[in-house]
């Protein structure tokens, strides 16, 4: 009986152990929180505005993906070794807000991170803008209006006008003004210069603020014909918000060197007046 006693604690000893090492100790994460990121820039002449809406943290430790992570959030680093932790910064993706992509323009935050179980560290990631981005229009109304109408004969259309008035700028000194009522109801413009852009990532970002929804498009030729591709909606909002819309399908499909931004607005039914104020717009691509 002893013997068989003895056996039994030999086996019991070695069936804990097993599942030791079948089930090993889980590793008590720190937490990093992110309640924002800051974007840099050394030259805002060429970049134009460090404002952006980044959403998401894109996070690696070591070079190892460890997930996508709403902003503000906090995000478990899974590790007993001091290593790497790099950050990405996410946009969404042509407003689409269950659609969120790693912003291609942007670098990543990268620090060194020493274990600390259990614990919160607070942490802002820095980045800015890659050397390899292309700026290849940009219209923030500081001291013009590149915007006209697409249709001069058309009465019934308003055009953008730049507006220095305080309660309407969204930063600097000045923004772009639709005001539509029962005589204008409707808005077509375009800006005035062609701008090129090359097939591959490209987008246009820009800040508005606005009570009526509208369009935007991209204007290109094709065969010597006018081409007008749209490219998202944007619905009515009464703050200053930031939308990033993705030109790169029609880019790719045109691969030309000559397009335009039109914007197109119109009073909604029942509506008497409405307003869309625009700042800070730019085409970034590689």
């Amino acid at each position: 009986m002893r013997i068989l006693t003895s056996v039994a604690a030999v086996l019991a000893c070695c069936l804990w152990q097993s599942c030791d090492i079948i089930n090993p100790a889980e590793i008590v994460p720190t937490y990093v929180q992110i309640d924002s990121f800051v974007v840099t820039t050394d030259n805002p002449t060429t970049t134009g505005t460090v404002n952006h809406k980044i959403t998401t943290a894109w996070v690696y430790f070591n070079s190892t993906p460890l997930g996508v992570y709403n902003i503000p959030g906090r995000i478990p680093i899974p590790t007993d070794k001091p290593g790497t932790v790099q950050i990405g910064a996410g946009i969404t993706f042509n407003g689409l807000a269950d659609y969120q992509i790693m912003y291609p323009f942007f670098t990543f935050d990268t620090f060194y991170l020493q274990p600390q179980p259990g614990k919160v560290i607070n942490h802002t990631p820095k980045i800015r803008y890659s050397d390899a981005s292309v700026f290849q229009w940009k219209e923030d109304f500081e001291t013009g209006n590149t915007f006209i109408k697409a249709n001069a004969d058309n009465t019934q259309d308003t055009s953008i006008v730049r507006t220095s008035d305080k309660s309407m700028v969204f930063e600097g000194g000045g923004s772009g003004y639709i005001y539509m009522d029962s005589n204008h109801p409707t808005s077509i413009c375009i800006n005035n210069t062609n701008f090129p852009c090359k097939s591959g990532d490209a987008y246009l970002e820009f800040n508005y603020k606005c009570s009526v929804p509208f369009e935007l498009h991209l204007q290109t030729t094709k065969n010597g014909s006018i081409v007008l591709e749209p490219l998202a909606g944007v619905k009515a909002n009464d703050k200053w918000n930031k939308f990033y819309v993705s030109l790169q399908k029609v880019v790719g499909t045109y691969n030309t060197n000559a397009y335009r931004v039109v914007i197109k607005t119109s009073l909604p039914d029942g509506q008497s007046n409405g307003y869309v104020l625009l700042d800070n717009f730019k085409v970034v691509s590689y």
